[in-house]
């Protein structure tokens, strides 16, 4: 952090203690960012596994690839954009990012893990356990978020994921979950996300 960000960031914890507020959240956007790229990716993989979209299921292998190319550039482009802001070294958002990259390091564990079990033991049915993980550790992530940054309006997204990997959990394997996590990825990660953007810091007054 260079002396100027430092600066600009007291200057606006400085902002918010005097207006009594806590420190508005800047990962919005990544937020959107991968509810948008998982929404497409598990619609097209119910798509695929339904036959509405009536390509051969190696498909599903080049969409998931797919989204780990987009997930990389996008969070490059946007880790420039969030940077600049004020607030951005605030505990709030500094437990959000550190507790999300948990997240995706515990998510791609679960991928390595189910990946190379299919190969080894010929089970193609052990990758399904990803997108049930998925949504317990997006739960986690949304209310840990919540309770430090004392933005509890999250808490309600944090619940509706845990529910959604109950369920997934439950049915697991149905190519129904899939359409279910795209909705889900809409509900837990893009709307959250897009009322964080509303609310970012513009300026230090």
């Amino acid at each position: 952090m260079t002396r100027e960000e430092m600066l600009s960031d007291l200057a606006y914890a400085r902002t918010l203690a005097e207006e009594g507020r806590n420190a508005p959240l800047v990962g919005g956007s990544f937020s959107v960012l991968f509810g948008v790229l998982l929404a497409i990716c598990y619609a097209a993989q119910w798509a695929v596994l339904t036959g509405v979209w009536p390509v051969d299921g190696d498909v599903i292998g080049y969409v998931w690839i797919g989204f780990g190319v987009c997930a990389l550039i996008g969070s490059a482009l946007l880790s420039a954009r969030v940077r600049g802001m004020p607030g951005a070294a605030a505990i709030p958002n500094r437990v959000d990012r550190t507790v999300w990259q948990g997240v995706a390091i515990a998510i791609l564990a679960v991928v390595a893990g189910t990946i190379a079990r299919a190969i080894a033991q010929n089970d193609y049915t052990a990758p399904n356990a990803i997108v049930a993980a998925g949504f317990g550790l997006y739960g986690v992530a949304l209310y840990a978020t919540a309770t430090v940054g004392g933005h509890t309006w999250l808490r309600a997204f944090a619940f509706t994921s845990w529910l959604v990997s109950c369920l997934m959990w439950y049915f697991l394997g149905e190519p129904w979950l899939y359409l279910l996590a795209a909705a889900a990825s809409a509900v837990v990660l893009i709307v959250p996300g897009l009322v964080m953007m509303r609310r970012e810091p513009k300026t230090v007054v």
